[in-house]
């Protein structure tokens, strides 16, 4: 949330989703409540129509993805996905 907070929160250029693989129906917004995301949550029963599956490309969780407007993936990995969101959202101040 920290990452979160100084880098995308209250960026209008940049969006974040939860992606949900959790298997028991309810728990992925339990979880996503408990914690605070801001963020939209996408429950497993609408990951295929979302087309959100087409950019997980490990097994591990939590993985990260930067998706432009046209839907090309431009960064991955956390690091490199804040790093990537800033340089492009920064104004130069």
């Amino acid at each position: 949330m920290e990452t979160y907070n100084k880098t995308i929160a209250g960026n209008s250029k940049v969006a974040m989703v939860h992606v949900s693989l959790e298997r028991q129906e309810g728990l992925a917004e339990v979880w996503a409540a408990k914690e605070g995301f801001p963020w939209r949550t996408i429950l497993p029963k609408n990951i295929k129509s979302s087309g959100m599956m087409d950019y997980k490309k490990t097994r591990f969780v939590p993985e990260y993805a930067l998706i432009d407007k046209n839907g090309r993936q431009i960064a991955s990995g956390g690091g490199e996905v804040f790093n990537k969101a800033v340089e492009l959202t920064s104004d130069g101040t």
